[in-house]
């Protein structure tokens, strides 16, 4: 009987220490899950309290931007980063903690900008904000996307100007400015321009509300007065308009804009958020066409911006491409080429006092400027 007893112990003991190994993995696998578990939620926390979250850039100007951000608490400082949408080189600022707003200057005029801000204790960084160095306007936009759209909106200039034809896919809002084969040019003081707009609906067409304003005097406000289209449209009413420019219309340096809005319901004002429509955005450039033989033979003042510069150097005033020549303050040439859209580069200059020397026709103008 004894035995018996001792041969059952011992068939047992190898299923026991398989239990009590089973057992031990099942633990140590529980407490390892734990483990990484908590890392992870460690993980998630700090990157939800690291990143730098909701940049916005406002005062924006032609060469400049003020760009503000959420603080992030017990941060030891940050980075601003940013560069020009046809640069591959970013340029950066160091920020002290408690300062949660950084100022960009020297920035190129009538291009798109894109900034972040780095976190300097971690290095989390924040997504990118893209912003332009133009005119900017109001918000507006529709709420439904697709119901009611402008498929094609057309500009006709008298005096020759080119026509401008924007044939689109629905959207919300969409800023054409940005785009050269949009942009408008018209005459100032001109009259009998045409606006032609093709509304679309995705079902059955109905009437809609067309408002069109032009920023006529580039302040970056559509005015009452600067109203050219308000009507009431449907699927066979005519959809052309006719439009005059004021004498007084503005030449700026990056041109002002039109917006186009078509909705259900008539919109109040040109920075109205609406259910049903689109609202569309064009560049446009004021020229003079009424020039007489005197006036256009007289050569244009030429000046340079910014001032000082660190990359690109624009010049204004010039009637075509020309030549140039730098100069350091002692006199010595430093450089040499042809302007390009009517601009230098200066990146390979160092630091100081140049001149710079254009040739324009028979015209010789020398200026000075500050590489910084």
């Amino acid at each position: 009987m004894n035995n018996l007893n001792y041969f059952s112990e011992q068939n047992h003991k190898p299923i026991k220490m398989i239990k009590n190994l089973l057992f031990m993995l099942v633990l140590f696998s529980g407490i390892a899950q734990f483990q990484a578990s908590g890392r992870m939620k460690n993980i998630y926390a700090e990157s939800d309290f690291t990143v730098p979250m909701n940049l916005v850039a406002s005062n924006i100007t032609f060469t400049s931007a003020h760009i503000t951000w959420d603080p992030i608490p017990g941060a030891t400082g940050y980075t601003v980063r940013w560069r020009a949408s046809t640069s591959a080189v970013w340029l950066s600022m160091n920020i002290p903690a408690g300062t949660t707003s950084a100022d960009l200057n020297d920035l190129t005029p009538c291009m798109g900008q894109m900034v972040q801000v780095i976190d300097n204790a971690s290095g989390d960084t924040s997504f990118p904000l893209t912003f332009y160095t133009h005119l900017n306007y109001c918000r507006s936009t529709s709420m439904n996307l697709g119901t009611l759209y402008l498929s094609n909106v057309s500009i006709i200039p008298s005096g020759g100007l080119p026509t401008m034809v924007s044939a689109s896919s629905a959207s919300n809002h969409t800023d054409f400015r940005m785009n050269p084969p949009t942009h408008i040019e018209l005459g100032i003081g001109s009259l009998n321009n045409v606006l032609s707009v093709t509304p679309t609906w995705a079902g059955l067409p109905g009437t809609s509300y067309v408002k069109a304003w032009i920023d006529f005097n580039a302040n970056a406000i559509f005015e009452a007065s600067e109203m050219i289209v308000s009507t009431m449209v449907d699927s066979t009413n005519p959809k052309a308009f006719i439009f005059n420019v004021p004498s007084f219309a503005s030449i700026t340096q990056c041109g002002t804009a039109m917006r186009v809005i078509i909705s259900e319901t008539e919109p109040a004002g040109p920075c109205e958020i609406f259910t049903y429509g689109e609202v569309e955005d064009y560049k446009v450039t004021f020229v003079n066409t009424n020039l007489g033989v005197d006036e256009t033979s007289k050569p244009k003042e030429i000046s340079i911006y910014p001032n000082p510069a660190s990359e690109i150097l624009y010049i204004s005033g010039l009637s075509s491409e020309t030549d140039y020549e730098i100069f350091s303050v002692s006199g010595q040439k430093t450089g040499a080429g042809r302007t390009s859209e009517n601009s230098a580069d200066i990146r390979h200059l160092a630091k100081g006092i140049y001149f710079i020397q254009l040739k324009n026709k028979e015209n010789i103008t020398r200026l000075k400027f500050i590489k910084k």
